[in-house]
């Protein structure tokens, strides 16, 4: 007779020792629920400082109880070996307090690399190789966002957004504007080809760490983009650099109209990094014409070299033929 299918999902066949870790029940949690509706304390260390209160001082409690009831005289005959036990006591509360915030030091580390991630697509660099519950917790949460990190990028690769900046993905951006090339071949206008490099960024990425990176990249994008004409596209070429293409087949005239206001939104609109810091942000600038009559990968060697020029040069564009 066949073996009836298993409805949860083979649950009933694992180990004990596996059904433990798959969530948490309610006798995991009892005990913490059971601190958290006498609402005081409030925080989670809190909680953990009161249990080891309560636990280090039973003794002492219980020897003062039993001085009091002991006879007239009993007491003070005792003075020193009380004060004795004060001491240590509160002694021994510190050390455990002390001990017991170290010992949150992987939940602490563990919410913020959730929050980097959620907040700023932040891999954590949470350590492996602990076999306790503090260490499974860390080993599982870094698995979990390996996993849906991966999944997010294949989608990405699919959908063609950049999951920072928002903009095209440079996957994306070489179809675009292989289909844009195309048009232009067929004598449908002219494209501008513009390459966008953000100046000093490694030095902000170095003295105020990743995240404020990931704003540096989000902010030139988000400026850019609201200078640009409908039809006119931007996508995020790689690292620090932009693709943006301009359809227009007048001269270089419109272009560094489009290009100067472009720089003049980033002065005017400093970013504000995580850390409080303003910073104003400069780009710079190659751009070059593309008619349709070569490979357009050779237009965005121009591009390159012309932004590479603008950047030696001091200038916030070079414009080649």
């Amino acid at each position: 007779m066949p073996t009836p299918p298993d409805l949860n999902g083979g649950a009933r066949n694992r180990a004990p020792e596996d059904r433990e870790d798959e969530g948490l029940g309610s006798a995991d949690l009892r005990t913490y629920a059971l601190l958290s509706r006498l609402g005081f304390p409030r925080g989670y260390g809190g909680k953990i400082m009161l249990v080891a209160f309560l636990g280090t001082h039973v003794p002492l409690i219980a020897l003062v109880l039993y001085l009091l009831i002991v006879p007239p005289g009993g007491l003070a005959a005792h003075l020193g070996v009380l004060a004795s036990l004060v001491a240590a006591t509160l002694f021994g509360f510190v050390a455990t307090a002390w001990a017991l915030r170290g010992m949150l030091g992987p939940i602490r580390l563990t919410s913020r690399a959730l929050r980097g991630y959620l907040d700023d697509g932040r891999m954590p660099d949470l350590p492996l190789g602990f076999g306790d519950e503090a260490g499974r917790l860390m080993a599982n949460v870094r698995y979990a966002i390996d996993n849906l990190d991966s999944t997010v990028r294949s989608l990405e690769g699919l959908s063609g957004i950049d999951h920072l900046s928002g903009l095209l993905n440079r996957r994306e951006a070489e179809k675009r504007l292989a289909e844009d090339a195309a048009r232009a071949r067929r004598g449908e206008g002219v494209l501008t080809a513009v390459l966008v490099d953000i100046n000093q960024f490694k030095s902000v990425n170095d003295t105020y760490g990743h995240q404020a990176g990931d704003a540096c990249i989000r902010h030139v994008a988000r400026v850019v983009r609201h200078n640009i004409r409908e039809g006119d596209w931007l996508a995020r070429w790689g690292g620090d650099e932009f693709l943006l293409v301009l359809h227009d087949a007048s001269p270089f005239a419109p272009t560094e109209e489009i290009l100067r206001r472009i720089v003049g939104a980033l002065k005017a609109n400093p970013l504000r990094l995580p850390q409080g810091k303003e910073v104003v942000l400069t780009v710079s600038v190659g751009a070059t014409r593309y008619s349709g009559e070569e490979d357009p990968r050779r237009a965005l060697v121009r591009a390159d070299e012309a932004m590479y020029e603008a950047k030696r040069e001091g200038r916030s564009w070079v414009l080649a033929n």
